[in-house]
């Protein structure tokens, strides 16, 4: 973004309100040198194009507060440098005021070069020092009028930099606010990929299990398994409502969903951060899905601090996953294993594949930003998923007797 063509909104009073106090300033200051201008014109019988100049001056300051357009700023801080510059030495300075002013518009102008006010106030004081020596005025004039116009430079200069630092900070925020919004996506598009891997393979599992059960002519057992079947897809299809009312951040609605949901058993497709449950309900689910599954270790993650057990519990559920897709009825491993100041988990199957869950695994562990890690690979006949995360010490401090 070029902030010299961008719009800065403190220069537009159509744009960004102006303080009540800047108005009453500027309106005063204009009536008092109108005041002064008109009672001194008066006095001293200025010509004519003193009086033109003069007026189109101050026509432009009340233009400056009023104008609504880019282009009309910019022409109104010319006239008021222009007009008021060439009345300068016949107002006996007086419209050194309105110059001033037009000075420090320009400079303050994200819209023309930095270097214009400069250059204006550079005319400014040859005009005012050719005019002064034609009037036959005093040098103690020329330096005055010129200090004033080099410190109309300064003030411009010092409000363009404030001007660049508050739009570098709203486009940082921009950016912020953008990377959120895509994180806050990846968040809501690994939950759902979970939440279906999850629910869709448990499901195919459990529809499986009605086809042989009905073949066999047991049918209460598929009439159960068939409900269990319906549960899963019912709580599945609400854990993928969740995951997309978070990416649209539309709280109201999905509370609005939720409220008109039926309730349906709870069947371990969404996490659970419960230290009294941990990985239980998975290991639960998982041998519900006929999956054989040996468990070693503290598999209630009571070392672990809630937002470390809430990554591990969705972590498992993904290798679960996984394993009952790419190696169906194989014995799968957890341990949990208490390693001085560090937990390790490890979910082992035999032969297992890869897929976007593996990605999912490693962003919930960056997210957590405490040297947790999580690595998936084949290690000799078998697919590891390893985790390794710091221990909880009020947690584990808490469960000592």
């Amino acid at each position: 973004m070029t902030l010299l063509t961008g719009q800065d909104e403190t220069d537009l009073p159509g744009g960004r309100s102006r303080p009540g106090a800047a108005w009453g300033l500027n309106a005063l200051g204009i009536a008092i040198v109108a005041f002064w201008f008109v009672k001194n014109g008066i006095a001293l019988q200025h010509p004519a194009w003193v009086w033109v100049l003069g007026a189109v001056a101050l026509a432009a300051w009340a233009l400056r507060e009023f104008g609504r357009t880019p282009r009309l700023l910019v022409v109104a801080g010319v006239l008021m440098i222009a007009a008021g510059t060439l009345t300068v030495v016949p107002t006996d300075s007086l419209m050194i005021v309105p110059v001033i002013v037009g000075i420090v518009l320009l400079g303050a102008n994200l819209r023309v070069p930095v270097w214009a006010a400069s250059v204006a106030a550079l005319a400014a004081i040859v005009v005012v020092a050719v005019s002064a020596s034609i009037e036959h005025a005093s040098v103690q004039f020329v330096l005055g009028t010129s200090g004033g116009m080099l410190l109309g430079v300064l003030i411009g200069f010092s409000r363009r930099q404030f001007r660049i630092a508050a739009e570098r900070a709203r486009e940082a925020e921009r950016d912020q606010q953008r990377a959120e919004l895509l994180a806050d996506r990846s968040r809501a598009a690994r939950d759902i990929h979970d939440v279906l891997a999850h629910s869709l393979g448990g499901l195919v599992l459990q529809l499986d299990a009605v086809e042989a059960l009905l073949e066999a002519g047991r049918v209460d057992d598929a009439t159960k398994r068939a409900a269990e079947a319906r549960a899963l897809a019912a709580d599945g299809l609400a854990e993928a409502r969740r995951a997309v009312h978070a990416l649209r951040d539309d709280a109201e609605t999905d509370t609005e969903a939720d409220a008109g949901s039926p309730e349906v058993p709870h069947r371990a497709s969404r996490p659970t951060t419960d230290p009294a449950t941990g990985l239980a309900a998975l290991i639960d689910a998982h041998r519900s899905f006929g999956g054989e599954i040996v468990t070693q270790g503290d598999t209630a993650l009571t070392d672990l601090d809630a937002a470390h057990r809430a990554a591990v519990v969705q972590v498992v559920r993904e290798a679960l996953s996984n394993a009952r897709r790419h190696a169906p009825g194989r014995p799968v491993s957890l341990s949990v294993i208490r390693d001085g100041d560090a937990v390790d988990v490890v979910v082992a199957n035999p032969l297992s594949g890869g897929g976007h869950g593996l990605l999912g695994m490693r962003e919930r562990f960056a997210e957590l930003g405490s040297g947790a890690a999580v690595e998936a690979d084949r290690s000799d006949d078998e697919f590891v998923v390893a985790m390794h995360l710091p221990v909880d010490e009020l947690a584990a401090e808490g469960d000592r007797p």
